[in-house]
């Protein structure tokens, strides 16, 4: 296959944020315009299907499999114009040959034995497969450290979803509060495009030109979300469980908490992705809050249990104050009121006095 240098081009697509789950950090794809042959064509890897059999076991396993779609761009830009979100252009300024080996790498990811792959949401996305195949025909990317971890990076999305950012963090271990690089960034479409915005290729800037393929009205839809944060609700239950506490709600916290705490162990053991092994948020959300369950049903304490549950919580700060895992803002009244819970439950814990002890010193002597 050969085509004139000027009858090709190629660019890279940058869509904004999305209002679902999948589509918050934003997207992003390669054009490839033929002039001579008239095709105007969209490489997509973050293809799925969300009729896959056990499609969330198969995501949280790490066995879903993503796939390289092929879109007409006009349809393409409609799809996500009429999600209200902006298709962003960089025109790649690379010589006939790179045009011809990104092609014919896009040809041969794109066959039925190839395009399928393993998804993992920071080394093999919609982004990081792009900036692969920029590596490959050549570009270098640079790689200096940042001064945010990858986990800061993720929550500079989720601000306005303060929800999903607790729920994110909750399963993300320790390994994303590693400084990132600006190599590793690109896990994130925007950072992708930053990169590609200021990097050269024999001596010249890599993007030829940049421009905005679509308009859309701004909007938040996130509103109802920040004022009811999970920081406002729960702050507001620990002020209520300093005085009314009943046996039921025990019941329940301890049971929200276990079955939370089994799901992070069971990622952390099981899963696929890399991203959510080594969570110390298992310290504080443990499943061995369950064991309160039956001695609440039979109103029995069990004082090692009380004390231990107590101890991981300030184990858990600890972790926190030292940065070993930055853990969401929001559980620090979930901490509270877990303290209160603990708290409540050895109450009738007595310490022995010092004439108590030696007097028992005494009897055993």
């Amino acid at each position: 296959m050969s085509f004139a240098n000027d009858s090709v081009k190629i660019s890279i697509l940058t869509c904004s944020a999305g209002q679902e789950v999948y589509s918050v950090f934003g997207h992003s794809a390669i054009r490839v315009i033929d002039k001579e042959k008239n095709i105007d064509k969209v490489y997509n890897f973050g293809m799925f299907d969300f009729n896959t059999p056990n499609f969330e076991y198969k995501y949280l396993k790490g066995k879903l499999e993503y796939y390289v779609g092929i879109q007409e761009t006009q349809d393409f830009i409609k799809n996500y114009t009429d999600e209200n979100r902006v298709v962003s252009e960089q025109t790649l300024n690379l010589t006939s040959q790179q045009k011809l080996n990104l092609v014919n790498k896009l040809q041969f990811l794109y066959r039925p034995e190839n395009r399928y792959y393993l998804y993992s949401f920071l080394n093999k996305n919609c982004s990081t497969e792009i900036g692969d195949l920029l590596i490959q025909i050549g570009i270098n990317f640079q790689n200096s450290e940042l001064t945010e971890s990858n986990r800061d990076l993720i929550n500079s999305y989720l601000f306005e979803m303060p929800w999903l950012k607790l729920g994110i963090n909750l399963v993300l271990g320790k390994s994303l509060d590693e400084n990132s690089t600006r190599k590793q960034s690109m896990f994130l479409p925007d950072y992708l495009q930053k990169e590609i915005g200021t990097s050269e290729l024999n001596g010249e800037k890599l993007v030829k030109y940049e421009q905005t393929l679509n308009s859309i009205e701004s909007n938040s839809p996130y509103h109802v979300q920040k004022i009811f944060s999970p920081i406002l609700i729960f702050s507001l239950l620990t002020l209520l469980f300093l005085f009314w506490f009943p046996t039921t709600v025990k019941i329940i916290t301890s049971f929200s908490i276990g079955i939370t705490g089994l799901l992070i162990l069971g990622l952390w053991l099981f899963s696929g992705h890399e991203e959510v092994k080594s969570n110390l948020n298992i310290i504080w959300c443990n499943p061995l809050y369950l064991l309160y369950i039956p001695l609440l049903i039979k109103n029995k304490t069990n004082k090692i249990l009380s004390l231990t549950l107590m101890g991981t919580l300030g184990i858990s700060l600890l972790i926190w104050i030292f940065k070993v895992q930055n853990f969401d803002l929001s559980i620090l009244p979930i901490l509270t009121i877990l303290g209160i819970l603990n708290f409540k439950e050895m109450k009738d814990v007595r310490f022995p006095t010092w004439t108590e002890l030696k007097i028992k010193n005494r009897i055993n002597t």
